[in-house]
């Protein structure tokens, strides 16, 4: 049975989170207008979906946001179920925590970055109906919630929120998404004044707690397979895609030959 009615053979219809990858799935963004119309252009055009998912599987914002578990605080829960927490907002791990720990004086494989990542203006992030210059914009609306409610809750999820702003970062533009799975399994570093988001040398030491390089691991785990097969969609069935890909010569380049 064919994946989909695609005027090409191999060639997939794009699925709504990474047509849209800044419109959480509860946005009203697809209860009408062209949400609504392309959900509906996307369930036509699918003819299995379970063998779909399997090629595109779920981005983050078309999933259920984990339960929390008994690590965390009253606090945390009660905020993670309530109306002050923005659609955007989620648990990527049950207990708040990052998935990696890294020993980052030991020597391994390990690309270094730089935090000005968060402040880059480049591309304004849309989530919904807002508009933000910044992942730093994010972050610290977040934080200045959370940190009103008590200073303790933004301790606990203050690496949530940081997930979160950055990977409304990177899908904002493909070619951000694509240099974070080139990655590969390496250990990223971040360079910071921040010793919470990153590191500084201190003689033949990195002190720091390199927050922002574990989420970065992190996030490529989940982008890997989302985007896999992000060069086998049917643009010129899906429409113009969300951003337009780079190579380092500076030139817009399109794998399929008849988008316009």
């Amino acid at each position: 049975m064919a994946l989909s009615l695609t005027k090409r053979e191999g060639k997939y219809i794009a699925p709504p989170w990474i047509k849209f990858p800044t419109y959480p799935e509860e946005s009203l963004f697809w209860k009408s207008g062209t949400g609504a119309e392309y959900l509906l252009k996307f369930e036509k055009n699918v003819e299995n979906m379970e063998e779909y998912l399997e090629l595109f599987p779920k981005a983050p914002t078309f999933t259920q946001g984990l339960e929390a578990d008994d690590s965390l605080s009253k606090e945390a829960k009660e905020y993670l179920e309530s109306q002050l927490r923005p659609l955007f907002f989620k648990l990527w791990r049950s207990d708040a925590k990052p998935k990696y720990e890294l020993d980052l004086n030991k020597s391994k494989d390990s690309i270094f970055m730089y935090d000005n990542l968060l402040s880059d203006n480049s591309r304004h992030i849309h989530i919904g109906t807002k508009v933000y210059h910044s992942a730093n914009e994010i972050i610290g609306l977040l934080e200045k919630d959370l940190t009103n409610i008590s200073p303790e809750l933004w301790e606990e999820l203050k690496y949530t929120a940081l997930l979160n702003a950055i990977y409304y970062k990177f899908v904002t533009d493909i070619n951000f998404t694509k240099e974070v799975i080139k990655t590969g399994n390496r250990q990223i570093i971040f360079k910071s004044d921040n010793l919470e988001w990153g590191v500084q040398e201190e003689g033949d030491k990195y002190i720091g707690r390199n927050l922002l390089g574990l989420a970065v691991m992190e996030l490529r785990d989940v982008l890997n397979p989302v985007y896999e097969n992000y060069d086998d969609i049917d643009w010129q069935l899906s429409g113009n895609p969300y951003s337009e890909e780079h190579c380092s010569c500076g030139h817009v380049h399109t794998k399929n030959p008849y988008y316009h």
